[in-house]
């Protein structure tokens, strides 16, 4: 086991001159992993001249970990939930997933609370929109729309506004919660959320604080965009789809950026998930 005494020597050897020796370096703490971060962060902010050094470093140990997170996600068992806190890590490593679990809960039993067990389709999700969009204000941000903490589900929570698929998922986390026949429908261009049960189907558009949709409305939508209509635009997501096209939003704002280690890292991300980087978005 090493020390921390031994990690802090290291890291002081990243300021060394020889490009050979800060890569061997690097290489040693990216090995040594989590343990080394506390450290780092700490050198981040004592040394600013090693900054990009031991951002590097520290890139490679938390993206490597969410990498293997990700892998490990099985197709049986992936959760919507799960993948989307999980790429909120990639840029809040220290984040308490647990206590946005909990709010969601206490948010999916306020509206429990108003819709009783005897609702129909319909009930269900006017109460939902109701609550979300109303009483809670979430909201397409329409000012900022290409703003990176739209596409990250913690900011999207605490901020009360997110682009189409990022509103969609909260949408879908609470629904999950109160067993409704939900699920996403990343139509291109614009991300939905469908209800569907035998006697009642609609689908949601929670960036247009949750107007209610038909299938005319979608197609015409789809036409006028440019897209053509195709019935398979409205098929049900799976969620390795909806997680691998959140992870292409991200992609194409640190792109245009210029930044070429979050691009990189992320590309890694969209080929776990099986899907490819220039696929459609937002």
């Amino acid at each position: 086991m090493i020390t921390e005494s031994q990690i802090r020597a290291l890291i002081r050897l990243l300021s060394d001159e020889d490009d050979r020796i800060v890569r061997t370096i690097s290489g040693r703490l990216i090995d040594i992993g989590p343990s080394a971060v506390p450290l780092l962060q700490e050198a981040e902010i004592e040394q600013p001249e090693m900054a990009d050094r031991i951002a590097s470093v520290l890139e490679e140990i938390r993206g490597g970990k969410l990498e293997e997170e990700l892998a490990a996600l099985s197709d049986d068992a992936i959760n919507l939930e799960t993948g989307a806190f999980l790429l909120a890590r990639y840029a809040y490593p220290t984040l308490d997933v647990g206590r946005y679990g909990e709010q969601l809960d206490t948010m999916a039993g306020e509206v429990r609370a108003r819709i009783g067990h005897r609702a129909s389709g319909e009930e269900a999700v006017n109460a939902l929109n109701r609550y979300l969009f109303t009483e809670q204000g979430f909201k397409g941000n329409t000012k900022n729309y290409y703003e990176v903490e739209n596409s990250y589900i913690n900011c999207v929570m605490d901020r009360r506004v997110g682009i189409p698929i990022s509103l969609s998922a909260v949408y879908l986390f609470i629904g999950r919660r109160l067993a409704l026949p939900l699920f996403g429908i990343g139509m291109p261009g614009h991300f939905l959320v469908k209800f569907e049960s035998d006697r009642y189907k609609i689908f949601i558009d929670c960036f247009n604080g949750g107007a209610l949709l038909t299938e005319k409305n979608c197609a015409r939508f789809l036409t006028e965009a440019g897209y053509g209509f195709d019935e398979k635009y409205l098929q049900k997501s799976p969620v390795r789809a909806i997680l691998s096209r959140m992870v292409k939003n991200l992609l194409a704002i640190y792109s245009k950026a210029g930044d070429s280690i979050k691009t990189a890292r992320l590309t890694k991300f969209i080929e776990i998930l099986g899907g490819a980087p220039r696929e459609e978005g937002l």
